[in-house]
């Protein structure tokens, strides 16, 4: 084998994306959310590694939650231009982290 064919068959990671949101970016985050995508689910978070069992919000109910800081995080599941996108943000000191992946399953 040659490393240009083992860069062929590779796996390619997802598409990765990360920054830290003011109030006013996040607020334009689930506006863009709720009319460009279509959600598919938002898992609130427990803590920074763990989901809450069986617990689903809707987009408003995320968005009051996230910003009063009812919860410390949490998942949106949504599809965007032929593609699946999970943005996970966590609450900081500095404002909101969201990292977001795009799978092509």
């Amino acid at each position: 084998m040659n490393s240009e064919t083992d860069d062929l068959e590779a796996p390619k990671l997802a598409e990765l994306q990360e920054s830290i949101l003011d109030s006013a970016t996040l607020n334009d985050l689930f506006r863009d959310l709720r009319v460009c995508t279509e959600v598919i689910e938002v898992i609130p978070r427990a803590s920074r590694h763990q989901m809450v069992a069986e617990r689903t919000l809707t987009l408003e109910e995320a968005k009051e939650k996230i910003l009063s800081g009812a919860i410390n995080g949490l998942q949106i599941r949504y599809r965007y231009e032929g593609a699946e996108w999970w943005d996970t943000l966590l609450r900081l000191p500095q404002g909101v982290r969201i990292v977001r992946i795009r799978h092509e399953f």
